[in-house]
């Protein structure tokens, strides 16, 4: 650095410094001499700049409340316990770091409102929340779900992890709402719809009401879709990383996000399928020890909030049999002859 930059950069920060010392003095009354010194100072164009800048930051802060004014009064504290400035200078490190802290925190909490940052939701074992996204729509997360917003105000978008989401879309035609998986997006305008990302990363999903469209993503950011599907209401589709699993076909929506009332909702469905699902809602392994207890088809609904008393319902209109070995559940077959010669 030259010594005309280094000399122009010292200039500005003890133009900086002065305009600090005069911001902390305003709280208190000038007397006539201090008022002469000020407004001599301030004639100078730098010192005008410096001093409505930093008084406009200051002005900001002092409308902060709750986390944010704590934050705010401990990062002056801090400061003022580091290092005693000397004597006419005593307020100047704690009024700089008060107008850098306000003008991050008031940025951040700004953009944090206005949806530009990221903001990461997650459920645990057999928890289910509900989040209002910054653009106002509604997502209830099923169990062991990770969703993150990354959209802004313009680009309404939410990355699903992993989990389930039922989503209910504030409409708006000018901003579609999208959701990225690993291999495909969601996009629509305003609806009622269910994503499900499973463990071995095929995705169901469902649609209550409206349209949605689908596509299939390429391994390239900017390669055309692979393939892409639009459902209506009471539609459904299921895929995998390389492609279709099941087509769109119909199917009863509100069946499928039963789970919002902490229930499962089968129709003939293979056991094991349905243990898979329920597996989700607790924390414990659930092992089908017989095939035929497997390849058993079971309907109704049933609650996922007891898992232990679930199954242990099934055992008592099933030939199943529950017992918990290790801190496993083993799911066995009861044959005719346990059964006393019939089938419950």
């Amino acid at each position: 650095m030259s010594f005309g930059g280094f000399l122009s950069g010292w200039r500005c920060r003890r133009v900086r410094r002065q305009a600090a010392a005069w911001v902390s003095a305003m709280d208190e009354p000038f007397a006539p001499e201090r008022q002469r010194a000020f407004t001599a100072w301030l004639a100078e164009p730098l010192h005008a700049r410096e001093f409505r800048e930093l008084r406009a930051v200051c002005d900001v802060a002092a409308d902060l409340t709750g986390a944010a004014e704590a934050e705010v009064l401990e990062s002056i504290a801090d400061t003022a316990s580091c290092e005693r400035p000397r004597a006419g200078l005593l307020w100047l490190s704690a009024v700089t770091v008060l107008a850098v802290f306000a003008a991050l925190t008031v940025g951040w909490l700004w953009l944090n409102d206005q949806g530009y940052l990221p903001r990461m939701y997650r459920t645990g074992v057999g928890q289910m929340h509900s989040v209002v996204l910054p653009d106002g729509s509604v997502a209830y997360l099923n169990t062991r779900t990770r969703m993150e917003w990354i959209g802004s105000p313009e680009n309404r978008r939410v990355r699903l992890l992993g989990g389930e989401v039922f989503f209910e879309v504030v409409h708006d035609p000018s901003r579609p709402f999208r959701i990225l998986l690993a291999h495909s997006e969601v996009r629509v305008l305003g609806t009622r719809f269910d994503v499900y990302q499973k463990s071995d990363g095929n995705v169901v999903v469902t649609v209550v009401s409206g349209k949605v469209s689908v596509e299939g993503l390429g391994s390239m950011p900017a390669a055309r879709p692979s393939w892409s599907r639009r459902l209506t209401s009471n539609e459904q589709i299921e895929y995998s990383p390389v492609g279709l699993v099941a087509d769109v076909h119909p199917v009863r929506a509100l069946s499928v996000i039963r789970w919002r009332q902490g229930m499962i909702e089968t129709r003939g469905e293979r056991l094991s399928r349905f243990i898979g699902n329920l597996s989700r809602y607790t924390s414990q392994r659930i092992v089908i020890a017989d095939p035929r207890a497997a390849r058993m088809r079971i309907g109704g609904a049933f609650s996922v909030r007891n898992v232990d008393a679930t199954l242990e319902r099934i055992a008592r209109i099933e030939p199943i049999t529950v017992t918990h070995q290790d801190g496993e559940i083993i799911v066995g077959y009861r044959s005719l002859r346990e059964n006393g010669g019939s089938i419950p």
